[in-house]
């Protein structure tokens, strides 16, 4: 009969792990898919020479996430541009609180291939 509880109990440890690891799997997936728009969307800022509505959308439409700027400077050719691209998570078991999952990312104004 011990056994029987022993079971029960560690079955109840063992679903707690595929939700965590359920949780890891998912913020794992969000920043992959983050970094792959960050990367066509640092071409683009380069080519263009900011951030437009354009790149805004794909962003917003790709990941889910939103696109900005960081710092105050006006681009200008040859200038490094400094993005972030963040979306919000939110946890079954990590946390009480939505996550915010950001990518952070530098470009040269004008410089691509």
């Amino acid at each position: 009969m011990a056994y029987k509880a022993g079971l029960i109990l560690s079955l109840l440890f063992v679903a707690q792990l595929f939700i965590f690891a359920a949780d890891l799997i998912s913020v794992q997936m969000i920043y992959t898919n983050l970094d792959a728009v960050s990367v066509t969307a640092a071409n683009l800022i380069s080519t263009r020479g900011g951030i437009d509505e354009e790149i805004t959308n794909y962003v917003y439409n790709q990941s889910g996430g939103v696109i900005e700027a960081i710092g105050d400077e006006t681009p200008m050719l040859g200038s490094v541009y400094e993005f972030k691209i963040s979306r919000e998570y939110n946890p079954w078991v990590m946390s009480n609180k939505p996550m915010e999952i950001t990518i952070i990312r530098s470009v040269v104004i004008g410089y691509y291939s």
